[in-house]
C-alpha cells in the first residue's frame, strides 16, 4: 500500500501534478531563539561541572580513606 503510495506520487510528479519540498529554502529550517541557546549552553556547563564536582568528591573519598 505505502509502495503505490509512493510509485504514485512519483509518477504524478512527473506529470506535472503536485510539488516538492525545496530542503534548502530557509523556511524550512527551525530557527533556534536566544532561550533555547543560552539553555542548550547552561546544560552544557552545569553537567561539566557535575562531574568535575563529583570526581573530586570520589578522590577525597579515597584520601580520607588512606589516611584513616
Amino acid at each position: 500500500e505505502d509502495m503505490i503510495a509512493n510509485i504514485s506520487y512519483l509518477l504524478n510528479l512527473m506529470d506535472g501534478a503536485g510539488h516538492t519540498d525545496d530542503i534548502d529554502h530557509l523556511g524550512n529550517r527551525r530557527l533556534r531563539c536566544v532561550g533555547e541557546l543560552l539553555q542548550n549552553q547552561f546544560r552544557i556547563g552545569l553537567t561539566r561541572m557535575e562531574r568535575v564536582v563529583r570526581e573530586r568528591m570520589t578522590i577525597q573519598e579515597i584520601e580520607s580513606i588512606s589516611n584513616d
